[in-house]
């Protein structure tokens, strides 16, 4: 009997086992849907959108709606990884979706003909999807919680920054994570996730619970003011990249007062994330690190059950 996705996750919920093939086919699908309602998510300022490129000139939406359509098969190889794992260190985990995940990237890249708009995310997602299929190979009657998989998290990627960057004062050329550990000691997505993804624990977490009771928000509404938490905390090398330290305080300040006044629940607030937008294209701002996290942080409510 071929199950539905309805199916599945009522399934998942009340704990009852799942093949192998179907469960990683569930949880892919999950992944993917949190990517694709990440770009969907409008307005996002500085990011691609449904209404324009943001401060991008190479990608827009059908670019990013190409790329997050092969994205799938990278999610459902690192959850077959986590499922077929056995040994006790979980670092090792890592080492095995590292394939997969180049994988992956030379999909996406493929589909948009040399565009990067999915790099970041391919890692973290990648490692998260890992997660899931270990905490569900070692005990199919848990539950996954979005606290056991950050946990889990964490120790796949305990020591990754000190790995990657070890012969870092010995290199003549540095890629643009290298140079901004090194002048800065900013860890990007390598410090979030040997951190357990602990932004989006601290500041997306209690907003999805309230949110799972009051339901007070439309989802678009919901993903809008969890980028804007994520803006507002997150060390965004990608906005670094593009508009150095100065440009990452000013997006944390501009969150933060956005958030301040009220958020999505404020009066005409998307026409306050349209004069965002416009400042944001002007300083050449792109807050793409924490809409990584924001499709995380979806794909983690999903799980857990907060929304589907």
């Amino acid at each position: 009997m071929i199950l539905k996705y309805k199916d599945l996750s009522t399934q998942v919920i009340i704990g009852g086992n799942l093949k192998t093939e179907e469960f990683a086919h569930y949880y892919a699908s999950l992944a993917q849907r949190a990517v694709l309602y990440e770009v969907s998510t409008t307005p996002k300022p500085g990011l691609v959108d449904r209404d324009n490129n943001g401060a991008h000139k190479d990608m827009d939406f059908y670019t990013f709606m190409a790329s997050s359509s092969v994205l799938y098969r990278g999610f459902y190889e690192c959850i077959l990884e986590g499922l077929s794992f056995k040994e006790e260190d979980s670092t090792k985990l890592l080492d095995n979706i590292r394939k997969p995940g180049l994988h992956c990237e030379k999909a996406m890249f493929q589909a948009t003909s040399g565009v990067n708009t999915h790099k970041g995310m391919i890692f973290s997602m990648g490692i998260l999807c890992a997660a899931v299929g270990k905490l569900y190979e070692k005990d199919k009657n848990s539950n996954l919680t979005i606290l056991n998989l950050c946990n889990e998290v964490k120790a796949m990627a305990k020591n990754l920054t000190t790995k990657d960057f070890e012969n870092i004062h010995n290199k003549t050329e540095l890629t643009h994570g290298e140079k901004l550990y090194k002048d800065f000691g900013l860890k990007g997505i390598r410090g979030e996730v040997e951190s357990g993804f602990s932004t989006i624990q601290k500041n997306v977490l209690p907003l999805l619970m309230k949110w799972k009771v009051s339901k007070h928000l439309p989802l678009n509404e919901l993903f809008i003011e969890i980028l804007f938490r994520l803006m507002a905390e997150n060390d965004d090398t990608n906005v670094i990249t593009r508009a150095g330290i100065e440009g990452l305080q000013y997006t944390k300040d501009t969150a933060k007062a956005f958030l301040a006044q009220g958020g999505t629940c404020q009066p005409a607030f998307k026409e306050k994330i349209e004069d965002i937008n416009k400042d944001f294209i002007e300083k050449n701002i792109s807050p793409g690190g924490s809409a990584d996290l924001l499709s995380v942080s979806i794909f983690l409510a999903m799980i857990e059950g907060f929304l589907f």
